[in-house]
């Protein structure tokens, strides 16, 4: 909605007053006020008198290029900050910009006025002396050096790995903070990546001792008050290398139709809210799965011990029971307080091993028939949740598992059919339980997924147009999934996932239900992962507060004040678990290829760009054939493609063999070179033919290409990491603020 409002202002161009948009957003009072004061406070609005109009000013993070210019990111459209004018924010820093009148090219333009968040408190670095000063070389590109404060630098050599303090100002400097060792070693870098997000590698003393304080017994009279399920054929399905068992499940069938029993850990039982095992678990807000190590967010009595869903073992939980009619219609939910004894521990391996046709091992056998039921309920679950609209991307996932001895394996995760089947059911759960809040008009922390703003939606639609894919101009997600289902199969998979990926916003956690987007859901929040994820077990305790009838209205006031809160704290450390976790696979990636430079391997396009183009590798890996060793190539952003003498192109989707002609592991960096074979001789006089390029990347056969003709830019094209090179554009016309400056 504020997307909404914000767009009408712009639209009108004037200023409007409360009753104007009651009027025209028919919306109520109490929410129109709240949605303009959040759009004020955003910078994005301002008000004076009873009159709002649109602000002056922005309010964004802000992007540097090495060149000196930057953007501020906004969501409908980057302000572009000339060189000179970003002040001394810092890239990624949140600022606020004045937007200037537009120059000579007719687009505004921007001045950064002041930095409202900094983005890093701390930096990870090298140090290194020079002229008898220590000096702190970050880590992250595009940032400055920093003169160090001598304090604790005492005995470290030139090219130590450290973590400094920013202390911000005319002249920044650091201060010393930790020693994380010499070099490039797995261990550092591991170190290093934890120091950087920020992310809380040990717990605290205190918070150890409060969770061995906790019982492994259950009391007897916690297990009377609970509905006791240690009858059913309960089980879980998780990675072979799973410890932290949060979620099993049981199915029945029932007259016309059948129960599905989801059932979760109930860590709020032994995580008391306020307590300091709670206060440590909302500071951590995830776990955070990292190649090699875990960062968990409860102690590991609690995480793989007295919450674990381990078989043979009583265990509390907090259980939705959801009674189906053949259809797989909702008849009737129950939520209980329950308690559970797991029959058998299964892992996604053995269960995609059942789903093809092969058996159970003899000691799960006695599940056949329920896996075999549960396995078609949840693919017509699933067939169902898509024909609704909901978008489905089927990106292969490659996790890095590090051995004891330090050895390296890129492992695929291919078990679709066992991993869609635990998915569907937690869909399921979670929906329920989000629909049962709204209904009960309880607060909630809910995951929401806003629909894309119209100005992505366009850039989507040229996008896909030029691999010859046609979306409508108005937004839909039917439209999105019936792209993702045509490409299905075809070379240009991938790049169409990726397109349609970038052009959504980010979920998030939010104390509102904004629906979920790419769901197709009305309402949805986290709910099955209470052991480690902080959101999950908020939602634990609304939903048991409103189970007892113990939720009063000073409860219930109390935790709506501290939600919003709550849902932020959470979303930017889920961000920064997913940033750590991609940044350490991508050195580890990076070290794969270092053991295996000069191998050669069949990889795929999965990028372009003005200097060379990206290639994937099958088990993930990937590196950038730059375009000197291309040759003559031309980047063309119409095509989408490098263009080459007598009409070769090198194409989105395009099988290339390649080479790894080296590896920085520090910078994460791949290097690959291409692999040609030698033109085969006819006859020793015809000429060898000229093997047109086939074409690899392209709508169904039902369906016609874009003959536009070609046009080729310099813009960038990033499939990796999503982080565009920002294209140079026009300076403003100079003004006095430049001129005083330059004096």
């Amino acid at each position: 909605m504020q997307e909404a409002l914000l767009e009408f202002f712009k639209k009108t161009g004037r200023p409007h007053r409360l009753e104007e948009i009651l009027h025209r957003f028919g919306l109520e009072k109490r929410e129109a006020k709240a949605h303009l004061k959040a759009l004020v406070a955003r910078g994005l609005l301002e008000k004076k008198g009873s009159r709002y109009f649109l602000a002056n000013r922005v309010q964004g993070p802000l992007s540097l290029h090495r060149d000196g210019y930057g953007f501020v990111r906004l969501p409908d459209g980057d302000l572009f900050i000339p060189p000179g004018y970003t002040g001394d924010a810092w890239p990624g820093d949140l600022v606020e910009a004045r937007v200037m009148p537009p120059g000579r090219d007719g687009r505004p333009w921007g001045v950064v006025e002041r930095v409202l968040k900094r983005a890093r408190e701390r930096l990870v670095g090298t140090l290194d002396f020079r002229k008898g000063r220590a000096l702190f070389l970050p880590d992250e590109p595009n940032l400055p050096e920093l003169p160090l404060a001598p304090e604790g630098l005492a005995g470290l050599k030139r090219g130590s790995r450290i973590v400094v303090q920013v202390h911000y100002g005319k002249r920044p400097y650091g201060t010393f903070l930790a020693y994380l060792g010499e070099g490039e070693a797995p261990e550092t870098e591991t170190e290093a990546v934890i120091a950087k997000y920020g992310l809380r590698a040990e717990f605290p003393e205190e918070v150890l001792k409060e969770a061995e304080a906790i019982p492994l017994e259950i009391p007897e009279a916690e297990l009377r008050r609970r509905e006791d399920f240690r009858g059913l054929r309960v089980f879980t399905i998780d990675g072979v290398d799973a410890k932290d068992f949060d979620d099993a499940i049981h199915v029945e069938r029932l007259p016309g139709g059948y129960r599905i029993g989801v059932h979760i850990a109930d860590v709020s039982h032994y995580v008391k809210e306020g307590s300091l095992l709670d206060q440590e678990a909302f500071l951590r807000g995830t776990s955070v799965y990292l190649p090699g190590r875990v960062l968990p967010m409860l102690p590991e009595r609690l995480s793989n011990g007295v919450c674990s869903l381990r078989p043979g073992e009583d265990r509390l939980v907090l259980s939705v029971l959801v009674d189906l009619t053949e259809d797989l219609e909702v008849k009737r939910v129950r939520f209980r307080e329950g308690v559970i004894r797991s029959v058998a521990r299964l892992t996604y391996t053995e269960v995609e091993a059942f789903a093809e046709g092969f058996g159970l091992p003899e000691a799960h056998a006695f599940l056949a028939e329920d896996l075999r039921l549960l396995l078609d309920l949840t693919q017509r679950m699933r067939e169902k949740r898509l024909k609704e609209g909901a978008l489905d991307f089927g990106f292969p996932e490659v996790k890095v598992e590090v051995g004891e001895e330090g050895e390296l394996h890129l492992i695929p995760q291919a078990e679709p059919k066992a991993r869609s089947l635990i998915e569907e059911l937690m869909l399921l759960a979670n929906r329920l339980v989000a629909e049962y809040l709204v209904q009960k008009g309880l607060p909630g922390l809910f995951r929401v997924h806003e629909e894309p703003v119209q100005d992505a939606y366009e850039k989507l639609r040229q996008a896909l147009a030029r691999l010859g894919y046609t979306l409508p101009p108005k937004l839909s997600g039917h439209a999105l999934q019936k792209a993702l289902l045509a490409s299905r199969g075809r070379p240009e998979e991938p790049v169409v996932a990726y397109l349609v990926l970038r052009s959504l916003r980010l979920a998030r956690y939010a104390p509102e239900n904004l629906g979920h987007f790419g769901l197709a859901m009305e309402h949805y929040l986290h709910f099955t992962s209470p052991i480690r994820r902080y959101p999950d077990l908020v939602v634990h305790r609304v939903l048991k507060a409103a189970l007892r009838r113990t939720l009063t209205p000073a409860r219930k006031a109390r935790w709506q004040e501290a939600f919003p809160a709550i849902a932020e704290h959470a979303s930017e450390m889920e961000r920064k678990a997913e940033a750590a976790e991609r940044e350490l696979t991508k050195y580890y990636m990076a070290k794969w290829a270092e053991l295996h430079v000069g191998e050669r391997f069949l990889g795929k396009v999965t990028g372009v760009a003005n200097f060379g183009a990206f290639v994937t590798l099958p088990n993930g890996v990937e590196g950038l054939v730059r375009l000197e060793a291309l040759g003559p190539y031309t980047y063309s952003e119409e095509a989408m493609a490098l263009l080459g003498p007598k009409g070769r192109r090198i194409r989105l989707g395009d099988e290339m063999e390649v080479k790894i002609a080296g590896a920085n592991p520090r910078l994460r960096q791949v290097d690959l070179l291409p692999v040609e074979e030698a033109p085969k001789k006819k006859n020793g006089k015809a000429k060898a033919k000229e093997v047109e390029m086939r074409k690899v990347v392209g709508p169904p056969k039902d369906r016609a290409r874009d003959t536009r003709p070609e046009r080729a830019t310099v813009n960038t094209i990033y499939f990796g990491e999503w982080t565009p090179k920002e294209p140079e554009e026009p300076r403003p016309e100079r003004t006095r603020a430049r001129k005083k400056r330059r004096r």
